[in-house]
């Protein structure tokens, strides 16, 4: 049992949450929280991303330290994680999902409830309209190479654009990051432009391509729109494909002055983003001969999800099957603690590799989290767009 008055000098001094010694290769993190007096809450859980099982929310419900008003749950972790956390204060306790709502719509309802934790020293941060977190940062960790929580001012230029894409208007965000060429400029198309571009901003991380020697695109962050958009453009859509294509990548070349080398053409996203850039990269080598994947919903179709197709649909692993080696190259990542996609993203690395595809992987220990995502994007896109005094990769095929 820990005493109230030491737990409460340690965040202090500390921050949160506290870490202390495990067993080999973990550590035991401390997470607290203060229950406001008469609030009516009875119940707290730890939400932390990759961690938390949300079929057994009990596992990392607090408890009252004494008789005071903080509660703690100290929980055993990999020394090498790091992730996004928060509380679930509660009046009732978390019950399961009812007959007419899926999992995954029980469980966005629960967050709602989230909430951050104010003796943690890390900046908040909030994506795809969701509650804020916390980060933390177990000492193991690796560092960010890119990413840096510093405020930074972007030195480059962002151009916020209304166009029609897919017979839907949409804002697409373009960033000019200092160093990038005047003409024949490379191409970085992300999905789900909106974080990238406005919530978790990447412009800063983008601007250290140059400083590090690596060729500068032209960022282009396409806006999802809203869930169901989202659910119907970027898993494995032929339609949304042919408009980036057709008419994106067009309009980049006359307005933009971009390249007309798809081996300098590189789509990036994450979640259904990066099945997005992968379907993107198979699918049309003549226009994207790169694609960045950070934890790809290569789940997908899978029943109860959002956004399911027809029952023809058919997953990039069997659409592999039918395609013929060509150019195009793959950056991966994903995390160890990702349950519902890790296996599958092993699994398409492997078949991608079999089929003679150049592929970069590689696994962090997290969930499925902007946390990982925001730096690892910059990393993918600098591996695939390589050096700048480099010329243009060579593509197979």
């Amino acid at each position: 049992m820990f005493d109230a008055d030491l737990v409460e000098r340690r965040l202090r001094d500390e921050g949160s949450p506290l870490i202390d010694p495990g067993p080999p290769g973990r550590v035991t993190a401390t997470f607290v929280f203060r229950v406001p007096a008469g609030s009516g809450i009875r119940h707290v859980y730890l939400e932390a991303n990759g961690i938390t099982d949300r079929h057994d929310p009990e596992a990392h419900a607090l408890k009252p330290l004494g008789e005071g008003d903080l509660w703690s749950v100290s929980v055993v972790l990999p020394e090498t994680w790091r992730g996004g956390y928060g509380f679930l204060p509660r009046t009732e306790p978390v019950t399961r999902p009812s007959d007419d709502e899926t999992e995954w719509e029980w469980w966005r309802g629960v967050l709602g409830d989230l909430v951050t934790d104010p003796w943690n020293r890390l900046p908040s941060y909030s994506s795809m309209g969701q509650r804020p977190r916390s980060e933390a940062v177990m000492p193991g960790a690796p560092a960010q190479l890119w990413w840096r929580h510093a405020a930074e001012e972007a030195r480059g230029v962002l151009t916020e654009e209304m166009r029609e894409l897919a017979g839907v208007r949409r804002r697409i965000w373009i960033y000019e990051p200092p160093g990038l060429a005047e003409a024949g400029r490379p191409v970085l198309v992300v999905f789900d432009g909106k974080v990238t571009a406005v919530e978790i901003p990447l412009a800063p991380a983008l601007d250290r391509l140059a400083e590090r020697g690596v060729r500068v695109p032209l960022v282009v962050m396409i806006d999802s729109i809203d869930p169901a958009t989202r659910s119907r453009e970027l898993p494995c859509s032929a339609d949304f494909l042919d408009a980036l294509t057709g008419d994106l990548l067009p309009w980049l070349r006359a307005e933009w002055r971009t390249t007309a080398s798809a081996a300098s053409v590189v789509a990036a996203g994450s979640s259904y983003g990066g099945l997005a850039a992968t379907y993107a990269a198979l699918h049309a080598p003549r226009h994207f001969g790169g694609a960045v994947s950070l934890s790809g919903s290569f789940w997908w179709p899978r029943p109860g999800m959002p956004g399911q197709p027809d029952e023809e649909a058919q997953s990039v692993q069997q659409q592999l099957d039918g395609l013929d080696v060509h150019g195009s190259r793959f950056w991966m990542t994903a995390g160890e603690l990702e349950p519902r996609l890790i296996a599958e993203n092993r699994e398409v690395r492997d078949l991608l590799r079999a089929k003679g595809f150049d592929v970069e992987y590689r696994e962090f220990c997290g969930g499925h989290d902007y946390v990982h995502w925001r730096d690892a994007l910059v990393a993918g896109a600098a591996a695939l767009l390589g050096p700048a005094a480099a010329r243009e990769p060579r593509r197979r095929g």
